[in-house]
């Protein structure tokens, strides 16, 4: 019996070039998070390069999305449990990206709001048409996560499904005898 103990302690302390390089990234990356800095809810992207690569990036996302919910549906994949999790998350997904693209639009593209933190706590959204209903729009589309998160787990879940549904596959392979071999 080989002890993996032995192999695996052995090769800790033999850390070639590129095994130092990401050694020291991970620790920067430990030491960075162990003390945080202030980190802000809502995040603007500056300059027009950044917000047009980052809008580009939504699109293709949401294309995607479409495209999986197309794959689903016309494969009737869906009449699974696992896929159809996976469907409610890629519509949410294209939900999320279509919020997230409008509010882009509103802050960073044409400015139609202003924000303008108060406190750590408080941030002040202002029309710049002095309109309370696109200030109300505007906080409304920024609370994409009610609607991202629940797409991470509709998704998560659908993987998870789909993998214990593969494993019952196998396990029942194995017990009918037709293993790996084909026998």
């Amino acid at each position: 019996m080989i002890d993996l103990r032995d192999r695996f302690s052995s090769q800790f302390f033999r850390i070639s070039g590129i095994g130092r390089v990401c050694a020291a990234v991970f620790a920067a990356l430990v030491f960075d998070i162990g003390i945080p800095a202030q980190a802000l809810a809502i995040q603007l992207h500056h300059g027009k390069e950044g917000i047009i690569v980052h809008q580009v990036g939504h699109l293709i996302f949401l294309l995607s999305m479409v495209v999986l919910i197309f794959i689903i549906t016309g494969r009737q994949l869906n009449k699974e449990y696992g896929w159809k999790m996976i469907l409610i998350s890629a519509i949410l997904f294209s939900i999320w990206h279509i919020d997230t693209i409008a509010a882009h639009f509103f802050d960073n593209q044409i400015r139609a709001v202003s924000i303008e933190n108060l406190s750590l706590w408080q941030v002040k959204i202002s029309a710049m048409s002095g309109s309370q209903l696109m200030v109300h729009f505007y906080h409304a589309l920024k609370l994409d996560h009610l609607l991202c998160v629940p797409a991470i787990f509709f998704f998560y879940r659908g993987l998870v499904s789909l993998v214990n549904a593969e494993r019952l596959k196998q396990k029942s392979r194995d017990d009918d005898g037709f293993g790996e071999d084909g026998a």
